[in-house]
């Protein structure tokens, strides 16, 4: 019987655990970086609904993996120089922050269960988020105005955001859903490494010492080093607040993805647009990272949501280890590099623990496809050949 790992807040409420601040090693999409002006509290009148008509639309039943990551990666490989790990306990995880976020949320979680997958393959665990069927229903009975909603983030980041730090947003055109840009971070949190790729919304210009962006011609060290300085804001829209129950559902349960989200890409600001339900934003508002955790602090705790995301990454390890010692023996516990891929399914649903449910089929639907088993891990083996 494989282990479970439970959820309970209460578990969790010891000191934070080691979190390294993330450190860029990468980025996706230099082409769609964008940049913020007037980053502070102020009215505004922004109509979210302007070229509404010719948007051009992110799927709504795109079932996410985590190929752009790993074309990343495979790019990359010479540069990384990322070890082929041959003990678990070394193993770097790659996956995305929206994952972590999910996760780390899941000891104050009532509502939304997740699924991932487990890939272990030549020493490094890939985890990716897969739709459950509540996240499939849900997606196939939006309404008309739940769609709106959601493209009504985007444009909002339109009326912010820039090509250049000199230029003023355009919003009179219509918006891209599909055009983002991403950083790929690395950190530890406490003994596991971790490498993930997070959609960023902006940079913001009103700092003195940002220096002139790099070109899209620019070496890749150039412009690492550039975001790594850069100050980066997440844009949020929420409905205006008029009645205590809604102030009280947002420090509850908006605050701690916001947080979450932020703290995991290095993000000190937020910026969030106030709208109304036809979607008219008249107000901006700053909130700091700290001010976000003073604020809610009666209802969730930074520290429980890092000691559940330390704890089921330790969990994710047990797992596969158990795995390994039923198919392939003790020993192969310290030669990874020689063993096929292994593959778990984990889910967790409100009220109970996080359970291995089965195994997942790679081949029938690609999480890893063979481009990318087939060529990555080459290059530092024959380096240590």
């Amino acid at each position: 019987m494989q282990p479970e790992l439970y959820t309970d807040a209460s578990i969790y409420a010891k000191s934070f655990p080691h979190f390294g601040r993330p450190k860029v090693i990468g980025y996706i999409g230099l082409e769609n970086l964008k940049f913020a002006k007037s980053i502070r509290d102020k009215r505004v009148q922004f109509d979210l609904n302007l070229h509404l008509d010719k948007c051009i639309h992110r799927p709504p039943d795109l079932d996410v993996k985590i190929t752009e990551l790993l074309r990343f990666l495979l790019e990359n490989e010479k540069k990384l120089q990322l070890p082929p790990e041959t003990s678990l306990k070394e193993a770097i995880f790659f996956c995305y922050r929206g994952l972590m976020t999910s996760v780390a949320l899941t000891p104050y979680e009532n509502k939304d269960p997740w699924r991932i997958v487990v890939l272990l393959h030549k020493g490094n665990i890939y985890l990716c988020a897969r739709d459950t069927k509540e996240s499939i229903q849900r997606k196939q009975n939006m309404t008309e105005h739940e769609k709106k909603c959601s493209s009504w983030g985007y444009k909002f980041e339109q009326f912010l955001l820039s090509d250049k730090p000199h230029l003023d947003p355009n919003p009179d055109k219509p918006v891209n859903e599909n055009e983002e840009f991403s950083l790929v971070f690395t950190t530890k949190l406490n003994g596991h490494t971790i490498i993930y790729g997070a959609e960023m919304d902006g940079i913001n210009c009103d700092v003195s010492h940002l220096g002139t962006p790099p070109s899209l011609e620019a070496s890749t060290d150039v412009v690492i080093n550039y975001l790594s300085n850069a100050p980066f804001i997440e844009l949020k829209t929420s409905k205006h607040i008029q009645f205590s129950r809604q102030e009280t559902s947002f420090r509850r349960f908006k605050t701690k993805k916001w947080w979450c989200q932020s703290f995991l890409a290095g993000i000190d600001t937020i910026l969030c647009g106030y709208r109304d339900d036809e979607g008219i934003v008249d107000e901006l508002k700053t909130f700091q990272l700290r001010d976000l955790v003073k604020m809610s602090e009666r209802f969730w705790r930074p520290n429980v949501c890092f000691n559940f995301l330390n704890d089921f990454f330790t969990y994710v390890k047990r797992c596969l280890a158990r795995e390994i010692k039923h198919k392939y023996g003790e020993n192969s516990l310290n030669d990874l590099q020689s063993l096929p891929m292994i593959t778990l399914i984990l889910e967790w649903r409100p009220g109970n623990p996080v359970r291995v449910t089965g195994t997942y089929n790679n081949d029938d639907d690609p999480i890893l496809p063979d481009w990318f088993c087939e060529s990555f891990g080459k290059h530092n083996m024959d380096t240590i050949k």
